[in-house]
């Protein structure tokens, strides 16, 4: 029976087994002070529900031109005003969510843990069609052309058309007998599709589920399987027509995607995946070291290790800032150039688990405990 698990969970059954009672994890770094050279305003905040509790659940929300739709766990699925908090239209789909919302402007997509795929219309949230797939979902699913693409954690990436929920294809693929509980977003490009696969490599289809090539992220080493876990877990960015992915126990690489060809490779183990702004490839590692790599060559262009085993989420960039939010409920504003802190800000103590979506000078993130809250960036 294959097993996925989150590697915090594994460590914790190991400590367990040795008999001890001891916390041996590393303790959360204190935060330093700082002169802030930028302002946070708190624009408003609405509570999405439950949202995920301390269940390990990345319930991504989704941001469109002028609207956001976010779920908690008990699948009450709601649409936001991005400009001023207020609530269009609220569903409750009576299911447990597992991948957050994916979509566009015309439907949205809700996935359950027990692998049933929702289809809402924007409009109204009035349900189109309900369909189980083979497994759990547990990232956003996209939308290709009339396909809505999605990956089920037992290896499967799956079209479903957007009208009817009928199957068009299966892109199957086996999975590790060990790997982090998680998966990697789903990259798209036109009519293609790119997928990090908890094998540590990276597959590309086209629209009728053809692969185009599959290359190594990673190569597992080590002669135990948690040694050899290296899952590529974290999202995926574009930059013109290189995707940049990085891998848990892995590499960092920028891989040319009209060739299948791979630029360069930069040792880095990550499990929140990587971000593009400006020259730099941005990501934090297994220590939550955060890190800026030079994308043309994955050079390192500095390292700051001040926000160590806070679970910082993936890096979003913003204007002049990189910006990750941690387990205890603070965002932290960072320099893309050196890596000083710009500024902070504490919200409601819950920690963050998805990264925060960006729109110009705004911030929205949806914390734990269910607040989804919207910031303004200025410059001092």
């Amino acid at each position: 029976m294959r097993l996925k698990l989150f590697l915090l969970v594994v460590s914790f059954m190991f400590l367990v087994s040795c008999g001890s009672e001891e916390d041996n994890s590393e303790p959360p770094s204190e935060l330093v002070d700082f002169e802030a050279s930028a302002e946070i305003e708190k624009l408003w905040d609405v509570s999405i529900g439950d949202g995920s509790g301390q269940q390990y659940l990345k319930l991504y929300p989704l941001l469109l031109s002028e609207r956001l739709i976010a779920t908690d766990r008990n699948g009450v699925v709601q649409a936001i005003n991005i400009n001023d908090g207020d609530r269009i239209w609220s569903i409750d789909l009576d299911v447990v969510v597992s991948g957050g919302v994916g979509g566009n402007e015309i439907y949205h997509a809700v996935t359950s843990r027990d692998g049933e795929v929702i289809l809402l219309n924007s409009k109204d949230g009035n349900v189109k069609w309900r369909v189980n797939v083979s497994s759990e979902v547990l990232v956003p699913a996209e939308i290709v052309n009339n396909n809505l693409i999605l990956r089920t954690v037992d290896g499967k990436i799956i079209a479903l058309h957007i009208e009817t929920g009928a199957q068009q294809w299966v892109y199957k693929r086996d999975v590790p007998a060990l790997s982090l509980r998680g998966s990697s977003r789903l990259v798209t490009k036109g009519n293609k599709i790119f997928a990090g696969l908890d094998s540590g490599r990276l597959v590309a289809l086209d629209n009728n589920g053809n692969p185009l090539f599959d290359s190594a992220v990673a190569i597992p080493r080590g002669k135990s399987e948690l040694e050899r876990i290296i899952d590529i877990d974290g999202d995926a960015v574009f930059r013109d027509n290189v995707l940049y992915i990085a891998s848990y126990q892995g590499s960092v690489i920028a891989i040319d995607v009209r060739k299948g060809q791979l630029i360069w490779r930069r040792k880095l183990s990550t499990y929140t995946g990587v971000e593009v702004a400006g020259s730099g490839v941005f990501s934090s590692d297994e220590h939550d070291h955060l890190w800026a790599l030079d994308n043309n060559n994955g050079a390192t262009l500095w390292k700051m290790d001040k926000l160590s085993a806070r679970q910082i989420t993936k890096p979003v960039a913003m204007e002049d800032a990189i910006v990750v939010g941690d387990s205890r409920g603070y965002l932290h504003w960072v320099s893309q150039y050196d890596g000083r802190f710009l500024v902070r800000v504490e919200s409601d103590g819950s920690g963050f688990i998805v990264p925060p979506l960006v729109k110009g000078d705004r911030l929205y993130v949806l914390s734990r405990d269910g607040e989804l809250i919207a910031y303004q960036y200025k410059k001092l």
